[in-house]
């Protein structure tokens, strides 16, 4: 199942590159499963007109199949939309479980893309999966729209992030514990996925959507006018002086003090995608943010780089056809080096991914190995790219995936780590 392939560049190792017949997938979560401490990937399928997880598939980083549940299809890979799947040692026994929701019965609505209904039958319900065998070990009732995405929050001062957020694709959000009870219900823009963090420092986590903040228990700290658009992303940082930092992007990328303040803004036509980090030493944290540009074949997506008070350092201009591009942080370099901004969905498929370091220069760029990945947006093949310490060498390795296949990539120059020096061999001194 996993082949050797050409390295990318010299300086990057092909760990493996893995077939995956008809259970590739769009969507990947990574985790122990089998609990050897190693971390192991899952795939999930969806059908896509409907947004229903259909199968999944949870294999090795060398390819070795540990579990299946549902009906692998070669046409499941592809997905408009979050899917709504975790892996998280969910109730605290030492072992991840695997959380997926289970559709409501949708009763009237778009007929061709499932996203909001005229009425429902039934509720959503969350299944739990033992992460060892896929076998299921509990389900909980949700609110019946209630099946786009979600994440683990601390709502109820647990000390552990085990209760829920769960939202329909763009209008409604629900608060719930982890024993199952619904705390609150918010309508309004909910974007696509929220961000979480304690910022009034009370022991529990607020929920940011963009144009509105909530408190643990559902209360408004503050909601902007949001007419009929939707933040394309959040991210919630705490800058090294104690001060939070709200950020969305939604016809620009907006910073916004807790209050509901915006600092400032820097104008943009679609910025569908946030990330902060230490991506230059001259300073703790700067803001990597894409402007999605002209949505066509020969549209162009620009990489900016923003520091915490709006100045743009720099901003660059990506290839024709990369309007669809999505970045990350990443930490390839280790050894507390700043990191890079990883860039994914370049229309040339020879170079797919590229990693960017702060200055706006490509350190590596990384290819599909596979020959025909299957997804297509307007035209054009699509992977999807993600990024974890899989290889156990303390810096991140690239993860590209799609309907073809699984490739992962290290980088196998020398981590720079701390020179010796004063040694003796005394030990203890």
């Amino acid at each position: 199942m996993t082949s050797k392939q050409p390295n990318a560049t010299k300086t990057v190792h092909t760990v493996a590159v893995i077939g995956t017949q008809d259970f590739g997938s769009g969507t990947l979560r990574i985790g122990d499963l089998d609990g050897d401490g190693a971390p192991d990937l899952l795939l999930v399928q969806s059908v896509y007109e409907t947004r229903e997880i259909s199968c999944l598939t949870a294999i090795t980083i060398h390819g070795e199949r540990l579990w299946q549940t549902g009906a692998p299809s070669a046409q499941g890979h592809r997905n408009f939309s979050d899917l709504a799947v975790q892996v998280y040692d969910w109730d605290n026994d030492g072992a991840n479980e695997v959380l997926y929701i289970r559709q409501a019965k949708y009763i009237g609505g778009n007929p061709n893309y499932r996203e909001r209904a005229d009425r429902y039958e039934g509720d959503a319900t969350l299944v739990v999966l033992d992460g060892r065998t896929g076998q299921e070990k509990r389900r909980m009732a949700l609110p019946a729209p209630a099946d786009d995405s979600f994440l683990f929050a601390d709502l109820t001062g647990r000390g552990r992030r085990q209760d829920l957020v769960v939202k329909d694709r763009y209008w409604n959000l629900w608060g719930v514990s982890f024993e199952g009870q619904v705390l609150w219900h918010w309508q309004g823009s909910t974007g696509h996925f929220p961000a979480v963090g304690d910022v009034d420092h009370d022991g529990r986590d607020e929920v940011f959507v963009g144009f509105a903040l909530l408190d643990h228990d559902g209360k408004v700290l503050f909601a902007n006018p949001a007419g009929d658009a939707h933040s394309d992303a959040n991210w919630i940082h705490r800058l090294p002086d104690g001060a939070w930092r709200l950020l969305f992007g939604n016809g620009g990328l907006h910073c916004l003090t807790p209050d509901g303040k915006e600092l400032w803004k820097v104008p943009m036509s679609e910025t569908q995608h946030i990330v902060a980090g230490r991506f230059r030493a001259d300073s703790p944290v700067q803001f990597a943010a894409i402007n999605r540009g002209e949505r066509t074949l020969a549209g162009v997506g620009t990489l900016y780089l923003v520091n915490p008070d709006g100045k743009t350092l720099w901003k660059k201009d990506l290839p024709p056809g990369s309007w669809g591009v999505a970045c990350k942080e990443l930490d390839w370099s280790g050894a507390g080096q700043p990191g890079e901004i990883l860039v994914y969905g370049f229309p040339d498929a020879n170079e797919y991914a590229a990693i960017y370091n702060g200055n706006g220069e490509v350190v590596d760029t990384l290819p599909v190995p596979w020959k025909t990945p299957p997804i297509k947006l307007a035209g054009k093949e699509v992977a999807y790219a993600t990024r974890a310490d899989v290889w156990g060498d303390s810096r991140q390795e690239v993860i590209l995936f799609g309907g073809g296949g699984v490739a992962i990539y290290a980088n196998t120059r020398p981590l720079a780590l701390p020179t010796h020096y004063n040694e003796t061999i005394y030990s203890g001194m």
